[in-house]
């Protein structure tokens, strides 16, 4: 995990890195190609309605879906 502490759905760090990582994910969907953006945005939806049910598999699939997304993009313009 990238996060760099153990994925146990207690510690308040946990709570933290699932609330970041989700944001950056989006962040970084923003940044694709429309034909890419879609999709990647309708698995972060699904991911972000998951964190109700299940944190700690919401959190590993916001990993899953980090992987392929740019590593790095400036901050879009607000609208």
């Amino acid at each position: 995990m990238a996060s760099g502490h153990p994925v146990d759905g207690e510690s308040p760090e946990f709570y933290l890195d699932l609330a970041r990582r989700p944001r950056e994910a989006h962040r970084r969907a923003n940044a694709l190609p429309p034909d890419a953006r879609i999709p990647a945005v309708r698995r972060l939806l699904g991911i972000t309605e998951a964190v109700k049910r299940d944190p700690v598999r919401a959190f590993e699939r916001v990993d899953l879906t980090l992987l392929p997304l740019p590593p790095q993009v400036e901050d879009p313009p607000t609208r």
